[in-house]
């Protein structure tokens, strides 16, 4: 079992790319490409590994043409941009995860101080009175990350629910991704302009 995740933490991870530079077809100048937050990543990785001859993944305001290797934007379709796909080992990839929620906000009080105690009372309580079981409360977290995102927009949200409910079954992987928060959201899908 231990070789297994060894063997997994050894394998490339794809990272898609979309070049950010202001006239993204110019071949002159340095090229600035910029990561797709894991979701989207995920999303267009899932689209490059379909069997169909149109490979072609949706985001929220992209749709992304792989067998072009370009992403369109939605509101307006000449608005388009080469993109890319890197294989990167996993410890070159640890950054993707806090890509998702852009820049973290500052805590004016940390778990380890004294809101520590009162939330694992809060939950515990919580989770006494809802008499869930864990496979309940993250069907209740998904089903709350889709309402979200709905309510800001993201239909990435989905697949972010999708990807907790599958990866449940994992103890380590309940629990890091149980932690997602409504203000999470805020971050799917978002990059600037062309």
């Amino acid at each position: 079992m231990v070789s297994q995740a060894i063997k997994g933490a050894d394998q490339p991870r794809a990272q898609w790319y979309w070049k950010s530079n202001s006239d993204p077809w110019s071949t002159n100048g340095n090229e600035e490409w910029t990561k797709y937050s894991d979701i989207e990543s995920a999303i267009i990785e899932e689209a490059f590994h379909q069997k169909n001859k149109t490979k072609l993944a949706e985001l929220d305001n992209y749709s992304i043409n792989l067998n072009d290797s370009i992403q369109i934007s939605k509101s307006d379709p000449n608005k388009q941009q080469p993109i890319k796909r890197v294989l990167t080992s996993r410890n070159e990839s640890q950054g993707l995860r806090e890509e998702r929620f852009f820049l973290t906000p500052e805590l004016s009080k940390t778990f380890t101080g004294d809101w520590g105690k009162e939330a694992y009372i809060f939950l515990a309580q919580w989770k006494k009175d809802k008499e869930l079981s864990d496979a309940e409360i993250v069907e209740q977290a998904a089903n709350g990350i889709i309402i979200e995102g709905k309510k800001l927009g993201q239909h990435s949200a989905s697949s972010l629910s999708l990807l907790l409910v599958t990866s449940s079954s994992s103890d380590e992987h309940c629990c890091a991704e149980s932690e997602i928060s409504s203000g999470a959201m805020e971050g799917l899908g978002d990059r600037r302009t062309m």
